[in-house]
């Protein structure tokens, strides 16, 4: 859970830094919205590589263990 708030945090703070950046260049109504979504996105593919590995890892983890517990469950019920 820490690693997916550390990443959300972070690609807020990019969304929010581009779209003052783009603000601050002029940037209004639609284009604005649009550069920073696209902006932040780009910049976040580099800047946060590891800590979406991180979430990712995390999050692969937890899913495995939710999945274990079904198969379990399923196996106890072919089992009675």
């Amino acid at each position: 859970m820490k690693h997916f708030l550390t990443y959300t945090f972070a690609r807020f703070g990019l969304l929010a830094l581009t779209f003052g950046i783009g603000y601050l260049a002029g940037l209004r109504g639609m284009w604005l919205y649009i550069l920073a979504f696209l902006g932040s996105g780009i910049i976040s593919l580099v800047v946060l590589d590891n800590q979406r590995t991180l979430m990712g890892g995390a999050l692969g983890k937890y899913f495995s263990g939710i999945n274990a517990k079904i198969d379990a469950n399923t196996r106890k019920e072919d089992i009675d």
